[in-house]
């Protein structure tokens, strides 16, 4: 229950509408009760009544008859009301959870966010949050129906006789106790194992899908298709074993509930031989009995998944529960210089398998006056962008400060910080959208004029796809990914959209890539002379535009040698 507890304490946010679904279950499944006992009285009742003349004459047919019918229109508005508000209730709270795990997912650290797979955080955020609901509308609900029945059903039975009103309120407690007990220890295993072959299965399929061209080169194709066969092969045998959980569960309800009947009419029989109440009563106590099973019948499947339900639970505490990077919610200064220093920095990651291996940045210093042009080389791997998360956040030093014009960098907000750095990332996320909404992500105000102007300055009026299709520059569709981009041109989108948002500082990484040598130059050019106030980091394997910086060092070892 550690799991649930957190999740069951964003209840309180739809108490109004789940509590008055549980209402309206209990009402549903009294006015059922209600509707087969009274008719179970009232058949048996005019049976006795027509025997002779006189108590046929003055038997009062309409008054239960009238409750009959009061009892199925109930019956039926209630199942109908308690269908709309427990469903809506579910898809609210449901639709919260999602916007809750969102909101604990952003602050998190690419270093804890770099343990997950892509595809194993959306299964997270859309299966696993869809398990949750099994809690209200298969746990909480049928739960305290079947508890809330039991009592009233019983009191009701006491009424007439107490040794009854005690065997059925027995029943029903052992089943409300037992069933739920026994199929929770016949599904947790599976239950578990299930969800873990859904999340497998649904990321084997996205890697087929996304690798599928590289497959099928390679002639690797079959192979994966063979896995996700062998994985949804397991994933069926789990379902089937479920299955049969559910008809073993069928079979119990039936044989449960026949049972219970036959134990509440020879005890009853028996009373009523006393002459304690009339024949009737006795077959309202019966019908009574077969009808409270109905409140009775959701518990065993509701526990044959709620180890499924705790498993979701587990792995989605696995990532809210990770550590976040916290930023004040006003920053004490904006940067408006752009002077970078680092003082005695380390870095290291936490995931790190290899018990001795050194950290990534060793105790590192480097300070960039403000307006310097800065050049970083070194080898694949040698802590170079890792310079640049801890610049921007996204990873946290181990040790050592990091000071924007003289302040630590944990001062600034959010928004702040953001303002002060504009990136060129070395992987630039390209929306399936239009070159117009993939650049207005950088300056959501900027015009059509400024767009096409930037367009120009980046290169990015040659795009092949708008002179293969005829469109206009600004309206043509980029794809999924960038699918219609080159490499190269995919660069200049990234540097069209730092022109976009001018800033005290402009980090770079690998602004070349893709570019031929004339290409980067001009484009380099453009860049420096659009950033000519600002100060400049650049990540770099090239020689291209060394020249132009001011100053030039080499990354060995976590640490920075001066090249110039």
């Amino acid at each position: 229950m550690n799991d649930l507890w957190p999740f069951l304490k964003l209840y309180r946010q739809h108490l109004g509408l789940l509590s008055l679904g549980v209402l309206l279950a209990i009402v549903t499944l009294l006015a059922s009760l209600s509707l087969l006992s009274l008719s179970g009285w009232f058949i048996t009742a005019t049976a006795i009544a027509g025997l002779t003349f006189a108590t046929a004459q003055s038997f009062n047919f309409f008054t239960p008859g009238a409750g009959v019918r009061g009892f199925s229109i109930a019956r039926t508005a209630a199942r109908y009301a308690e269908r709309l508000v427990s469903h809506d209730a579910t898809f609210r709270l449901l639709s919260g959870l999602r916007s809750w795990f969102f909101s604990k997912l952003i602050p998190i650290s690419q270093e804890q966010l770099g343990q997950y797979r892509k595809g194993e955080l959306l299964d997270r955020l859309v299966a696993d949050i869809d398990a949750l609901d099994q809690l209200y509308l298969r746990l909480v609900s049928p739960l305290l129906s079947a508890v809330t029945v039991a009592l009233l059903f019983s009191l009701f039975i006491a009424f007439f006789s107490t040794t009854v009103a005690m065997v059925v309120l027995l029943v029903m407690m052992l089943w409300i106790i037992a069933m739920p007990l026994l199929f929770y220890v016949l599904g947790r295993r599976t239950g578990e194992s299930m969800g873990v072959r859904q999340a497998r299965l649904r990321q084997e399929v996205l890697d087929y899908l996304q690798g599928m061209a590289e497959q099928q080169i390679y002639g690797s194709d079959a192979n994966s298709r063979a896995t996700m066969a062998e994985s949804e092969k397991k994933l069926i045998a789990d379902q089937s074993r479920m299955a049969v959980m559910e008809g073993f569960g069928s079979a119990l309800f039936v044989s449960g509930s026949g049972a219970a009947t036959l134990l509440v009419l020879y005890i009853a029989s028996g009373e009523m031989s006393t002459g304690l109440f009339s024949g009737p009563v006795m077959v309202m106590m019966v019908f009574g009995m077969l009808a409270s099973f109905e409140a009775l019948m959701p518990l065993p499947v509701a526990f044959q998944f709620f180890s499924h339900t705790r498993h979701a639970a587990s792995r989605l505490r696995q990532v809210v529960d990770s550590p976040v990077v916290v930023f004040p919610e006003e920053a004490s200064a904006e940067v408006l210089r752009g002077e970078v220093q680092f003082r005695e920095v380390s870095c290291c990651y936490a995931n790190n398998s290899y018990a001795n291996t050194p950290p990534v940045i060793n105790k590192l210093s480097l300070h960039i006056p403000a307006g310097c042009r800065v050049a970083l080389l070194g080898k694949t791997g040698c802590g170079k962008s890792t310079l640049i998360k801890l610049l921007s956040r996204g990873l946290e030093p181990k040790g050592g400060v990091i000071l924007l014009d003289g302040q630590v960098i944990q001062g600034f907000s959010e928004q702040a910080l953001y303002r002060a750095i504009t990136f060129v990332p070395q992987k630039t996320h390209v929306f399936s959208a239009t070159l117009r909404e993939n650049l207005l992500l950088a300056a959501p105000a900027a015009s059509d004029d400024q767009l096409l102007s930037v367009v120009q300055d980046s290169g990015l009026d040659g795009l092949a796809a708008a002179r293969e299709n005829g469109d206009e520059l600004l309206d043509i569709w980029l794809g999924q990914g960038g699918i219609a981009l080159s490499g190269g041109e995919q660069r200049r989108l990234a540097i069209a959209r730092a022109m976009l948002k001018p800033a005290p500082i402009l980090v770079m990484d690998e602004p070349g890539e893709g570019l031929d040598v004339q290409s980067e130059q001009a484009l380099m050019g453009t860049v420096l002379r659009q950033f000519k106030d600002s100060t400049i980091i650049m990540i770099t394997h090239k020689k291209t535009s060394l020249a132009k910086m001011d100053q030039v060092f080499r990354m060995e070892n976590g640490s920075l040698i001066n090249l110039r």
